[in-house]
């Protein structure tokens, strides 16, 4: 073709030149190497994603036990979950996706999932602001990532009904955790109210 010649041209003298196998060859080399680092940082992403959780199971058992070193390993296990791991899922889901609702659904829903992440963070940590990213999480679940998730699945989906239950059963779930905030906040406060009752008491 750079040297004047049609597309049409161009495929047949590459055909009798390399061959049909050859040139199908060249194309999977192609796509292979397309994919390669994608595929390497899925590798990577996994290998990340299962240092995390150990962090995190190692560190809650620790922070139930009172050992030592519990919070950096919460810390790091949360934060490379929220910050590293569901970035890189994100990434990889939106490459797979030519759909503009799937898109807006995937991004909307990891992003979601980094904010509650970082809020167990900060409830955990007791660091101020945990409830507000809580409520901010839950909000684009319910508000935003669920009716696009709903109209993606109710689009492709054989049976509709079932796509409709899917939706109801997560919106079911967060409205669940939703409400246990504000219940854990005021057990947090009655249990303080208990704890000054006694110390006036005692005195």
């Amino acid at each position: 073709m750079d040297n004047g010649l049609d597309f049409g041209k161009s495929l047949t003298l590459s055909i009798q030149e390399f061959g049909l196998q050859n040139l199908s060859e060249i194309q999977e080399a192609t796509l292979y190497l397309l994919t390669l680092k994608l595929q390497k940082m899925k590798k990577v992403t996994i290998i990340i994603g299962i240092i995390s959780a150990i962090f995190i199971v190692v560190g809650v058992l620790f922070k139930i036990n009172n050992f030592p070193g519990a919070s950096i390993l919460l810390v790091l296990g949360i934060g490379f979950i929220s910050l590293i791991v569901f970035p890189f899922m994100a990434f990889s889901e939106m490459q797979k996706g030519n759909n503009l609702n799937q898109k807006i659904s995937v991004s909307v829903g990891y992003f979601s999932a980094i904010i509650l992440g970082l809020a167990t963070l900060f409830k955990i940590m007791h660091w101020p602001g945990s409830l507000l990213l809580s409520y901010f999480g839950f909000s684009l679940l319910v508000f935003v990532f669920i009716p696009f998730y709903t109209i993606r699945n109710y689009k492709t989906s054989e049976n509709k009904l079932f796509a409709i239950s899917k939706s109801l059963l997560i919106l079911a779930g967060i409205v669940v955790f939703w409400g246990v905030i504000p219940l854990n906040r005021n057990s947090v406060k009655t249990n303080e109210l208990s704890k000054n009752e006694k110390i006036e008491a005692k005195k």
